[in-house]
């Protein structure tokens, strides 16, 4: 399974030289519950220069916007190198979880 290094909210501004020597500003703390978020929209144009966005990826690319939850079970296994979008492992779990649900 090819991904892209997932580093934690608040690190990954830490010296990145993807950034043309410029770190950008520490990724600001999710909104709070209830807050409406239907007029945001996410674009990395950097991460989709360097990257394909396909079924592979397409989860590494979410879990880089304000929308991502670090808490849900996809991260869960992310962290034990299990890819995060594994329904088989996903039907085990309860909680907050993100699916692929169309590819074109």
């Amino acid at each position: 399974m090819a991904t892209t290094p997932m580093v934690p909210p608040n690190q990954a501004a830490a010296g990145n030289p993807n950034f043309d020597g410029v770190a950008p500003p520490p990724m600001a703390a999710p909104p709070p519950p209830g807050t409406d978020m239907t007029r945001i929209c996410f674009r990395d144009q950097l991460w989709l220069n360097t990257y394909p966005l396909d079924r592979n990826l397409v989860f590494d690319y979410f879990a880089l916007s304000q929308f991502y939850d670090y808490t849900c079970n996809n991260e869960q296994l992310r962290l034990r190198s299990i890819h995060p979008l594994d329904h088989s492992q996903l039907l085990k779990m309860t909680g907050i979880e993100y699916v692929l649900s169309e590819v074109t």
